[in-house]
């Protein structure tokens, strides 16, 4: 009878305890407005809640990120669809599992103030972050929206780092140009730099798309499913409370009330509750890397994506159930 008592208050104690969080490592390619609802799930404990202990791993060369993922030291990424795309062409088993913003590409190609049409880019330098990665597709597609082609017409392409290296490098004179995003734009063409080309509505280009392997999706559907369900509430939390967006732009990208302001609008111009990327998107970068290195074409875009685990969080009604949460609804 002892024994059986004693039984019963250790299932009890047993079933009290709280679960183990799952332990989750998510790398990014650098600092930018594109990372604020992944700062914010990890400060407002949304990732906790949805049973995940999350760390968050500035990883900002493409190449150390797909070696990271395949060797399962980083679980995800939130990177450049470009980079992600070359590595599986070359046999790296990856897979994209949701996006958090409109597939396009809300940058602006900035140029020096001594620039005033494309020609006037011949003999010029252009900075990028790496030489796969979404600010080299950017750069690229946006030479040749305007009828130049870099080897043609003498345009050194730069790998100098990150885009608040490249800001500042174009503030500064160092390049001449660089594709960057709204926020960096604004703050640029304050100092003079001018907007050459405007990529919204020109490029559709999957923007900083979540990645796994495909081994870790499949053996871990509910982690992956808890991952999407905190960077869908996060979306939703980011859009809805403007103070604490504005505050996380303010402490990552180090910036003064003003600019912050001013990039929370512009984010929520491209935030979305979820976004599934799609295959037009992918055949965009896909064409770009074809230029370097054509047998891409040979490799069919559809199998970078695995958006299965998305598509049953928005059939369970999930979505609709936060969007109603944070009354965007």
């Amino acid at each position: 009878m002892v024994a059986k008592r004693c039984w019963l208050i250790l299932t009890m104690l047993l079933y009290a305890l709280p679960a183990q969080a799952e332990q989750v490592r998510i790398a990014y390619s650098g600092v930018s407005a594109s990372g604020s609802p992944v700062w914010l799930a990890k400060e407002q404990g949304l990732f906790a809640r949805h049973g995940l202990d999350v760390d968050l791993v500035a990883v900002r060369s493409a190449p150390l990120q797909v070696s990271a993922l395949v060797a399962n030291e980083v679980q995800f990424v939130r990177g450049s669809a470009t980079s992600m795309l070359s590595a599986a062409a070359q046999g790296a088993k990856l897979k994209i599992v949701l996006s958090l913003f409109a597939e396009r590409a809300a940058y602006d190609f900035l140029v020096a103030p001594s620039i005033t049409k494309p020609s006037d880019l011949r003999g010029k330098k252009v900075g990028v972050q790496d030489f796969s990665g979404l600010l080299w597709s950017l750069a690229i597609l946006s030479l040749r929206e305007m009828g130049l082609d870099p080897q043609k017409d003498n345009i050194s392409i730069q790998a100098i780092g990150d885009s608040t290296v490249i800001a500042q490098s174009l503030a500064s004179g160092i390049i001449d140009a660089a594709p960057l995003d709204k926020l960096q734009s604004s703050r640029l063409q304050g100092l003079g730099v001018k907007v050459l080309l405007d990529l919204t509505t020109r490029i559709a280009l999957p923007s900083s798309p979540f990645m796994s392997t495909e081994s870790y999706v499949q053996k871990n559907p509910q982690t992956v499913e808890s991952m999407i369900k905190a960077l869908i509430e996060a979306s939703a939390y980011m859009r809805s409370q403007k103070e604490r967006g504005v505050a996380v732009l303010q402490k990552y990208l180090k910036l003064d009330r003003a600019l912050a302001e001013t990039g929370y609008k512009f984010l929520l111009e491209e935030l979305t509750p979820y976004t599934f990327v799609t295959p037009k998107g992918l055949k965009t970068a896909q064409d770009v890397i074809a230029l370097r290195d054509p047998k891409i074409r040979n490799f069919n875009v559809e199998d970078l994506l695995d958006q299965r685990i998305l598509q049953k969080v928005v059939q369970s009604g999930y979505v609709d159930e936060i969007e109603r949460k944070y009354k965007l609804k």
